[in-house]
């Protein structure tokens, strides 16, 4: 027998040394049933060696292979350790995202994709052919930066088809469920055979049968959520990243990976092709294209000739809202003539339920979350208070469990179902209906309600941001902004970034056909280079403006950054543990901000705080991190979590 290192898909573990039978002629990548913690695990042989085993210490022995005969090849094994280093993760636990589950348990069964030789593809534009040949050219990753409704989807479904009939693997990254179940059917619709579908949703017995035929090369078509990048690829030659600025990219449970980076990665280990599609590309994007990191396709004009429909602000400031009334009087007239036109109207709130907020006007309490530090949100559908945070639900109270009062509880500020119920006041003849993660619980409900809206029995729609991107209402010509300025608030270094993007993809569901559109957004701030920049379709303005910010506040993408996060049940131990940290940081060209109570400072129960590490692009981050966290062992009270390249501060 030999020595052999066997990395299994477990939660920080490292490889671990088995015996292996000569017999079974191991190569690296080969996956193999071992014994550990007296069971069973598929793990992949990650070293092997001609050494044989002479220690008194015997290790356990490797039983099998899986069966089937599966083998990791090397540029997976390379991905699993660039991508484990970059984000200072344990190689199991990066192994996980690979074989997240075991393929090796029974019933073993394989999934298969019958691919058509022939495809439903409609004919392209001049432009969108023009583009498709461009993408054939490139050979670095490339940026499709078209306007909403210009038709990237079509492009990238043709660039798609020839990797397909080329035999290769290919992927289509989406950032949100939702959306995935509206570009999955307009696939079939086009291809004449599911794709492999990979998020959340979809069961164990689904992913591991999917496993297996990716495995072996039987599926080569994936549509999926983030964690569908980390898929153990046998031939992938193309890889979609589409809305490629959505925050939903980054895990921000467990490996904080962020998805789009590392599609980047994997094309470069992969030699595969890889598109990043936007309408409203991220700010790092728009900078690897300026220093020719990647290449930029511009798509500038809508598809069959639709016009851009034209923002209008209204300045809340002037039109004097009444007591407890969120649409303005212009935004009301709108909505009116739209519908005696018999077109539809968008209202957009990026804010769940009834209010943000409930207290009581007799002594002033708030109601609040006893295991974070956040504001209870009314949802009166339901009738309950819940925590967006946790997910703790309590019934709405009729007396202040402070002074007793009752009739005194006051809601404040406005959610979705809040704007429902004005619009139902004032437009109660029309046919009103709501979409937000409460509402719309599986992918059944979204498909019912996009029928509805296809087939105009929908006059007004009010939503959050589930329904901004990708969804194609010919007779939706209004889109109503409630609270512009909603996105604004916090101090999220993109914070004004995330509202162009936002804002701009909801306007962009408005006038996609031949009828004109319309877009009102409602404002405080009508000044702000947000609001101008898009009431004057000036993105590139705005692109300028953000990237002068951040080079004058030394920033990244100027910049490289990092996160330190101590999370534990005692306030006062965590801050002194944080303070300690900060004290010993090695001395080096490093600015570090630090330690500061999260934004969120309590979360589920567990008391968090940040320190921040900014330093300069070519310095290297991760090995000062690994130098300094070494000098230093909290008791298992302390959870310490690094999060490279950090989009999210709360």
């Amino acid at each position: 027998m030999i020595i052999v290192q066997i990395l299994l898909p477990l939660t920080q573990l490292f490889p671990l040394e088995y015996l292996a039978p000569e017999e079974l002629q191991l190569i690296i990548g080969d996956l193999v049933i071992v014994p550990f913690r007296n069971k069973m695990c598929t793990g992949v042989v990650w070293s092997t060696s001609n050494i044989r085993n002479n220690n008194t210490i015997t290790p356990k022995i490797v039983q099998q292979k899986v069966p089937g005969d599966f083998t990791l090849n090397s540029r997976t094994m390379n991905f699993i350790n660039k991508a484990s280093s970059y984000y200072l993760s344990s190689l199991g636990s990066m192994a996980k995202l690979i074989l997240p589950i075991d393929i090796s348990v029974s019933p073993i069964k394989t999934r298969h994709q019958h691919i058509p030789s022939h495809f439903n593809l409609p004919n392209l534009s001049t432009n969108q052919h023009e583009i498709l040949t461009k993408l054939r050219m490139v050979n670095k990753p490339t940026l499709i930066h078209g306007v909403t409704g210009s038709g990237k989807t079509e492009i990238y479904f043709h660039l798609v088809a020839e990797y397909l009939q080329a035999g290769a693997q290919a992927l289509i990254m989406l950032p949100e469920i939702a959306l995935s179940n509206h570009i999955i059917q307009r696939f079939i619709n086009r291809f004449g055979f599911e794709p492999v579908i990979w998020n959340s949703s979809i069961t164990k017995a689904q992913k591991k049968m999917s496993l297996r035929g990716i495995l072996d090369g039987r599926v080569r078509m994936v549509i999926g959520a983030r964690s569908s990048l980390f898929l153990p690829y046998t031939n992938l030659g193309l890889i979609i990243v589409d809305e490629e600025h959505d925050s939903s990219y980054k895990q921000e449970e467990g490996i904080l990976y962020n998805a789009r980076d590392m599609a980047v990665l994997r094309g470069s280990l992969e030699n595969a092709k890889v598109v990043l599609v936007s309408a409203t590309p991220s700010i790092e994007t728009i900078y690897n294209v300026q220093i020719d990191k990647y290449h930029n396709i511009p798509l500038e004009n809508r598809y069959s000739g639709a016009t851009i429909s034209p923002v209008e602000i209204i300045d809340l400031r002037k039109e004097r809202l009444p007591y407890n009334n969120w649409l303005s009087h212009s935004l009301s007239t709108a909505i009116q003539e739209n519908l005696l036109k018999k077109e539809q109207t968008l209202l957009f709130l990026n804010r769940r339920g009834y209010a943000p907020l409930m207290l009581c006007s007799s002594c002033g309490y708030r109601f609040t979350c006893g295991s974070c530090s956040a504001w209870l949100v009314v949802h009166k559908n339901s009738k309950r208070l819940e925590c967006h945070h946790c997910g703790y639900i309590c019934k709405i109270h009729l007396a202040c469990p402070e002074c007793f009062t009752e009739d005194h509880l006051i809601a404040c500020g406005p959610g979705i179902e809040r704007i429902a119920e004005e619009v139902q006041r004032l437009f109660a003849n029309y046919r009103i209906t709501i979409v937000s993660k409460d509402e719309i619980t599986n992918a059944n409900k979204m498909q019912a309600l996009l029928h509805k809206m296809e087939n105009n029995e929908i006059d007004i729609l009010i939503g959050t941001q589930m329904i901004t991107k990708g969804y194609h209402f010919p007779n939706l010509t209004l889109v109503g902004i409630i609270d512009a300025d909603l996105g604004l608030m916090g101090g999220d270094l993109r914070a004004a970034e995330r509202t162009f993007q936002l804002l701009h993809q909801v306007g962009g569901r408005a006038g996609r056909e031949h009828k004109p559109g319309k877009v009102l957004l409602q404002t405080y701030y009508p000044d702000h280079i947000v609001f101008s920049t898009l009431k004057d379709n000036a993105e590139e303005q705005f692109i300028e403006y953000e990237l002068n910010n951040r080079r004058d506040a030394n920033l990244p993408p100027f910049t490289r950054m990092a996160s330190i996060i101590l999370t534990g049940k005692n306030e006062h131990k965590i801050f002194d543990y944080a303070k300690q940290l900060v004290a010993i940081a090695p001395k080096s060209n490093v600015k570090i901000l630090g330690p500061a109570k999260a934004m969120l400072t309590k979360l589920s129960g567990k008391y968090r705080y940040r320190i921040l590490i900014i330093t300069a692009k070519k310095f290297n981050l991760q090995q000062y991190l690994k130098t300094w966290l070494a000098l230093v062992k909290f008791p298992s009270s302390c959870q310490i979590r690094v999060d490279i390249d950090p989009q999210n501060f709360m």
